[in-house]
């Protein structure tokens, strides 16, 4: 798949197509082998996060189906022995622009069950990111009520799409939120 965005429907009869149709006109996207999930490919991210903003704002009926939409910043395949260490190397270059500060890190899992342990990736990449930043004499804690950077993976089956949302973003575009 040539995927870097990805995107969760509210659940309902027709939800899925009425986003992905309102979609369509921004960029390539399609429906997962997973309830409620697409996924896309856009040329400019950033300009796909502005028309979806804009398109919330005018009313358009497709937003309100819309549960989250999330460009990635890197892409990677994955076995399930290798993933948090695959993680791990695809989230160290956030380090460097995160500085002092709190943040959290979540695994959105789809497929593998059983397999992929989400909440013990999620700490052991949060440490690994911890020390890369200590290393630079900076310092992360982890905090999931005020967060100024969110560290979010996404995973459709054995690919998996990575991203840092600072504070700014989060809420410029409310649909973006990690929880």
């Amino acid at each position: 798949m040539d995927w870097n965005v990805i995107v969760t429907v509210r659940a309902g009869p027709g939800h899925e197509k009425a986003v992905l149709d309102g979609l369509k006109r921004l960029g390539e996207f399609h429906a997962t082998d997973f309830k409620y999930v697409c996924y896309g490919h856009v040329a400019d991210p950033l300009t796909l996060l502005e028309a979806v903003a804009t398109a919330q704002q005018v009313g358009e009926a497709w937003t309100q189906h819309l549960a989250r939409l999330l460009p990635v910043e890197r892409i990677f395949a994955f076995h399930a022995e290798d993933f948090v260490e695959r993680l791990k190397e695809a989230v160290t270059p956030f380090a460097a622009r995160m500085g002092t500060g709190r943040f959290f890190v979540r695994v959105e899992r789809r497929g593998l069950m059983g397999r992929v342990d989400s909440q013990a990736a999620e700490r052991a990449v949060a440490d690994h990111l911890i020390d890369l930043v200590q290393a630079r004499g900076g310092a992360l804690r982890t905090d999931f009520a005020d967060p100024d950077w969110i560290v979010a993976c996404e995973t459709l089956g054995a690919e998996a799409g990575v991203a840092l949302l600072d504070r700014a973003l989060r809420q410029r575009y409310p649909f973006l939120q990690v929880h």
